[in-house]
């Protein structure tokens, strides 16, 4: 009996994983995350971001005052501006939900469910305070100190949820003064990263190319003054995946 147990407890983690509910394994991985959320919601999360500094606690609790998330758009302080704000917090607490794999005092895998936010207080007065998961916060702090080199003047000028994932993918994996970076991954590993692993169902490799990949390597070059080489993989035909190679010389 016990046998019958660990296999199906086995299989449940297999199938736990499927789901795909984001797996963060390392900092980095966090620039992958989010492809469900929309341009808003992106530069709303970044805005969190920019109030780690590299002397925050992993416990720290943050204030925002609503007129200066107003403000870092560019919309005037009304009533449903102000709701729009909200409903993007709102969707931030929602959807945003991580798995870990970390190791029990065994020493075997197991799978760690949570969300980003500890919390996110909307007060009366229009202050809004929140707090990283202590789970997540060691990775949003990493993210923070060793990668996310832009500053949020640059991510408010960016159109596409498309090129703001690129572009937090390209600094996430940018080593220093590092010249050339290289993505490559699997056709669903561009599509979870890019439309989120809740999507409905999966786009043509066509279509996937010219409206998701294409709009983000051409505002990117613009934005970044970079050159970028996008190559399609394939298997005989049929596209596997992509390699996106970024030079900042």
């Amino acid at each position: 009996m016990k046998e019958k147990v660990e296999i199906k407890t086995n299989e449940l983690t297999k199938n736990l994983l499927s789901r795909q509910d984001y797996l963060v394994t390392q900092g980095n991985d966090l620039a992958k995350a989010f492809g469900n959320l929309k341009a808003f919601e992106h530069k709303l999360l970044d805005f969190c971001f920019s109030y780690v500094t590299r002397d925050s606690k992993l416990d720290d609790t943050f204030k925002a005052q609503a007129s200066d998330v107003l403000k870092h758009f560019g919309l005037t302080d009304s009533g449903t501006n102000y709701t729009r704000v909200i409903k993007g917090f709102k969707t931030l607490n929602e959807e945003t939900p991580l798995y870990f794999l970390v190791k029990d005092e065994d020493g075997s895998d197991s799978v760690l469910m949570t969300q980003l936010f500890n919390f996110i207080r909307i007060s009366k007065n229009k202050t809004i305070t929140f707090k990283f998961s202590e789970h997540v916060a060691p990775y949003v702090f990493d993210l923070r100190e060793k990668y996310y080199s832009f500053h949020l003047s640059e991510l408010s000028r960016i159109k596409s949820k498309y090129t703001l994932i690129l572009m937090k993918m390209y600094q996430a994996q940018k080593m220093g003064n590092q010249k050339t970076v290289t993505i490559t991954g699997e056709m669903n590993d561009w599509q979870d990263w890019f439309l989120g692993v809740d999507r409905s169902s999966n786009w043509t490799a066509g279509r996937f190319k010219q409206k998701v990949l294409n709009v983000a390597v051409d505002e990117l070059i613009e934005t970044l003054n970079v050159t970028i080489v996008l190559n399609t993989i394939k298997k005989g035909v049929k596209v596997t995946g992509y390699e996106i190679t970024i030079n900042s010389d």
